[in-house]
């Protein structure tokens, strides 16, 4: 007995070890996580997403996503005339505000009202968010679920996120009916973007799965002249959309290239003068949701989305790409075959979304933010687009 209690203190006193020691350890200064680590350890937790038994929770509005259901002079009032006015394949306008990282705003307005803003500039009011915010602190405002019902023209559509979207292209929903996706950065896990949207607008979209094998398109018929026109539009918005995130970056702007651009289209040309040759020739499948092809001497992404809104190719206007008619068409130019990339995708939806996505994807990140291009041409075509870096 006398031996048991003597031995009691020494116990006491390895269990005070055992529980504080870990503790003392983990506040080591030399432990220290670099932005690397950060980002890597936020991409591998597994964040305690609401369940889908739950009605999403409804943020008031606050910030730019006021705008979304009023009219556009509301908007102008306040930030002047816009810049240049674009057209749409929908009929509606693109009204383009702002030339630089710090207030580049994009505005979807059909009838006058404002139904889809973009807001990109660092320096924008996206409240309760900001642009930066890190993916940490969304999660302090917000909660993330995975499954939404909106209501469209008396119809009722639910959307389910991946995990892939809650991660990086969350939606929220505000207490007026109305929605922001969060586009976030791959890389830095912080947010670049905030687009507000009405629900016709989010369902147009058509980025997060509703069930459905093909999704409405309320495109209307555009004769030649009016599509060149909406082709220079998504061209340019391309340009301005990958540069302020380049600049946000600090690297170098991408210079329009018209030689690349002549060689972007040249590629779409040569396909379809090949399919009438062959006739109603069919072309082998590109594979899934993303699919990354690498040709014998250029560096290739060939980014086919196809299956997530179509089962096959029959209804499409344009047969997809593949990297050996890439290749082929590249051959007959005078680019030198190994400085230059090319990034192709066959998805239907805007160029806003597509750029800014781009930016939620490892691979096609590292292309776009790559400082050693300096030039870039663009084609587009349909759903297509095709991007020429060099």
């Amino acid at each position: 007995m006398k031996t048991f209690l003597r031995a009691m203190p020494l116990v006491f006193i390895m269990l005070l070890i055992v529980y504080w020691l870990p503790e003392v350890i983990s506040k080591n200064p030399t432990d220290i996580i670099t932005p690397k680590e950060e980002s890597e350890s936020i991409q591998s937790e597994s964040f305690d997403y609401q369940t889908t038994d739950l009605e999403p929770e409804q943020l008031p509005v606050l910030g730019l996503g006021g705008y979304i259901g009023k009219n556009v002079e509301s908007f102008t009032e306040n930030f002047g005339d816009p810049k240049r006015i674009d057209p749409t394949i929908y009929g509606d306008e693109q009204w383009i505000f702002g030339e630089h990282e710090t207030d580049y705003i994009q505005l979807g307005v059909k009838n006058g009202v404002i139904t889809d803003l973009f807001a990109l500039g660092s320096d924008l009011n996206v409240a309760p968010f900001e642009i930066g915010m890190s993916i940490t602190e969304v999660f302090q405002i917000a909660s993330f679920y995975p499954t939404y019902s909106v209501e469209s023209q008396d119809k009722q559509v639910t959307l389910e996120l991946t995990e892939s979207d809650l991660n990086y292209r969350p939606l929220i929903a505000f207490d007026n009916q109305t929605f922001a996706v969060l586009m976030m950065d791959r890389s830095t896990n912080q947010i670049t973007a905030v687009r507000y949207l009405d629900a016709s607008s989010l369902l147009r979209l058509g980025v997060y799965d509703d069930g459905s094998v093909v999704n409405d398109d309320d495109s209307i018929d555009i004769d030649e002249a009016n599509q060149k026109a909406i082709s220079e539009a998504n061209k340019k918005q391309v340009y301005e959309i990958l540069n302020i995130l380049r600049q946000r970056y600090e690297l170098s702007v991408l210079n329009a290239s018209e030689a690349l651009s002549e060689a972007a289209q040249t590629i779409f040309i040569d396909q379809e003068m090949q399919l009438t040759l062959d006739g109603d020739a069919q072309l082998e499948e590109e594979g899934s949701f993303a699919e990354t092809s690498g040709l014998s001497s250029t560096e290739t992404y060939i980014l086919d989305d196809r299956s997530r809104y179509v089962e096959d190719n029959t209804n499409q206007e344009f047969q997809p790409l593949t990297s050996e008619q890439i290749e082929h068409t590249l051959q007959k130019t005078n680019l030198e075959l190994d400085e230059v990339r090319i990034l192709y995708s066959n998805q239907k939806t805007d160029m806003t979304w597509l750029v800014t996505n781009w930016l939620t994807l490892e691979i096609e990140r590292k292309f776009l933010m790559d400082a050693r291009m300096t030039e870039i041409g663009v084609a587009y075509r349909g759903n297509d687009i095709l991007l020429i870096l060099h």
